[in-house]
């Protein structure tokens, strides 16, 4: 076999042209990478150019004052309203404090819940037991009309009409109000206040369970309460989440693997796709049971509703729910927090429930009065619990007529929620 020599000068020739090429190929491929980097630097600035455009005409031609904080406060705000998620919008951190305590299922103020702009003032819809409010002598139906001396047509809107109602424990507010043909006041000292996210009771031998809301602590109230029932003799299962905003999907995972068979309640992917899903454990409550829906039953509400209806345990009756298909992180910032969609939910059956919701198997609508009135309605005058009642072999009451009291969309009295990010369906 014959054996060709490679003299050195040809062997430092090649290594000068291999170095020379990877060289041109690393410094080729930095160049590349540069110029991309340059290109995203570039267009980044372009956009912080347009603030700073709009910044500079405020300030130049602008006749009146303006608070930069609050300013700033308004970019991210309509940042977030610009990604077009309806779920997504961004907290200052006086409403990030608020937002968590109320959902913590605490907080601290006077303990009611009042509605929107009623006759001049707001109106009391609850006032919730053993809360300074009930102490002092609040009703509900009683209408605020000052606060502090202040009249309630000079706030802004319901928060701030709640932000001046908080405050720090163990100070004094002075709440005036209208009872019927009375002007009264009230001095009442702000406290650490509880809300019971739970409601239940026997309607005959039907166990009845209003969910507020799927805040902290509501899993170990509905566990209590749904035993308490059952050892009562209950013989079927009523779940009221009409206007119930939803919560954390924790929570709501440990009250259905109460009422399900062992096997999945919920499914979330995030952006990457990556997926984590809820089960429930063997074991149920083997009990017929109706969930009260309506427009107002949103989140993990309806998913409830949902999966409790997938699985052929609950028949739902109400109203149409809202179609809510994402969850949300509440994300702290440097200053405030961002409450953002970071995940999709689907049912057991991988139905997502966005822009759909749930169809009721027996849809029934209040009346408008009633609706308006829905605090006030007795259970022979909610048609709705009626119906629920019905379904599970109860005879309907005779329904009375009932005079309009209170029109009132309800907001409660904000109570709020974790430091770390916690996820909200």
């Amino acid at each position: 076999m014959n054996k060709k020599s490679v003299n050195l000068g040809t062997c430092l020739m090649l290594i000068f042209l291999a170095v020379v090429t990877t060289a041109n190929v690393c410094v080729f491929g930095m160049t590349e990478m540069y110029n991309r980097k340059l290109g995203d630097l570039q267009a980044a600035e372009a956009k912080y150019d347009r603030l700073e455009e709009l910044m500079a005409v405020v300030d130049k031609y602008y006749v009146g004052e303006y608070d930069m904080d609050a300013a700033m406060d308004g970019v991210l705000a309509g940042f977030i309203d610009g990604v077009g998620d309806k779920w997504s919008y961004y907290c200052n951190a006086e409403e990030y404090e608020a937002l968590k305590e109320s959902n913590a299922n605490s907080y601290v103020g006077i303990g009611v819940t009042i509605s929107t702009e009623y006759e001049g003032g707001y109106a009391i819809t609850d006032v919730t037991g053993g809360s300074p409010a009930e102490q002092a002598g609040l009703r509900p139906f009683d209408v605020i009309t000052s606060v502090d001396g202040v009249g309630t047509d000079t706030f802004e809107d319901y928060s701030a009409l709640v932000n001046v109602v908080r405050g720090e424990e163990g100070t004094v507010v002075n709440i005036g109000i209208r009872r019927g043909e009375e002007n009264l006041t009230f001095d009442i000292t702000r406290a650490a206040v509880f809300n019971p996210g739970i409601e239940a009771r026997m309607i005959g031998e039907i166990g009845y369970i209003s969910i507020d809301g799927f805040d902290r602590n509501v899993d170990v109230e509905f566990a209590e309460e749904l035993n308490a029932l059952v050892s009562q003799g209950a013989k079927g299962l009523v779940f009221d989440v009409r206007f119930n905003g939803g919560g954390y999907v924790d929570v709501m995972s440990n009250m259905l693997d109460l009422l399900l068979p062992e096997g999945t309640i919920i499914t979330m992917s995030d952006n990457s796709g990556e997926t984590t899903e809820y089960r429930s454990k063997e074991g149920q409550i083997s009990l017929p049971m109706v969930v009260l829906t309506n427009e107002y039953s949103i989140s993990a509400a309806e998913f409830f509703a949902a999966v409790l209806q997938e699985y052929g345990v609950a028949t739902v009756v109400g109203d149409h729910t809202t179609g809510k298909g994402y969850a949300q992180t509440i994300i702290p910032l440097t200053e405030g927090a961002v409450n953002l969609s970071t995940l999709k939910y689907y049912t057991p059956k991988g139905v997502s429930l966005a822009d759909v919701g749930i169809q009721p198997d027996i849809e029934i609508s209040l009346s408008d009065e009633d609706f308006y009135n829905f605090y006030s309605l007795t259970d022979e005058q909610d048609t709705q619990l009626q119906k629920a009642l019905e379904t599970l072999g109860v005879q309907p009451a005779p329904v009375e007529p009932v005079e309009p009291e209170v029109p009132a969309e309800p907001v409660t009295e904000p109570a709020g929620e974790e430091t770390d990010p916690e996820t909200q369906p």
